[in-house]
């Protein structure tokens, strides 16, 4: 099992080969998994990305391996949604890349489409001001690679701090996403 570390330190991170290629290892873990037991009610699976946090955000965190830790996890949904079973229609596999705290980021599981929705439609809600990002694709920014049955949708989120400063964040959406 990859663990996820937290880091308050400036020191460089270390080992970033060895970190890949667990990274990838745990990705090629979910050829032919699909959560068990997983029910409408649930809302929501999710599986947060096992890194270092240094990996992938902060001064350290350089983009192209922020893009292969994003491809990771579009290839960690995509098994995910090969391995989805035919009573898990109404289900939506999606890996959510979040910017620039990529450390929050995560294969997702939506059991539940009005909660999918909370997530990705513009409007306000307790998650912030969110509004769709037009024009734009992480997809082709970073190079990454979309397999054929998935889709991209981005969602930027408003939210107001403790001493009333907006803070503003993307929300990539991978997978699942068109509408229906």
């Amino acid at each position: 099992m990859t663990i996820r570390q937290s880091s308050i330190s400036n020191k460089k991170l270390r080992g970033i080969p060895r970190r890949l290629r667990a990274l990838s290892n745990w990705e090629k873990s979910f050829h032919g998994y699909f959560p068990d037991g997983l029910k409408k009610q649930d809302k929501y699976w999710n599986y947060k990305i096992p890194v270092h946090e240094s990996l992938v955000q902060g001064k350290q965190a350089k983009r192209q391996l922020q893009a292969q830790c994003a491809q990771n996890l579009i290839n960690a949904a995509h098994h995910i949604f090969l391995a989805k079973p035919s009573t898990a229609t109404d289900f939506r596999v999606t890996c959510t890349i979040a910017l620039p705290d990529m450390f929050i980021s995560e294969l997702c599981i939506f059991s539940d489409e009005s909660y999918f929705n909370l997530h990705t439609s513009a409007g306000k809600s307790y998650l912030g001001e969110k509004e769709i990002i037009q024009g734009r694709s992480l997809a082709k920014e970073w190079n990454l690679s979309i397999p054929e049955s998935f889709f991209e949708l981005g969602v930027l989120r408003t939210n107001i701090d403790d001493n009333g400063n907006p803070y503003v964040s993307e929300y990539w959406y991978i997978g699942e996403v068109n509408k229906r």
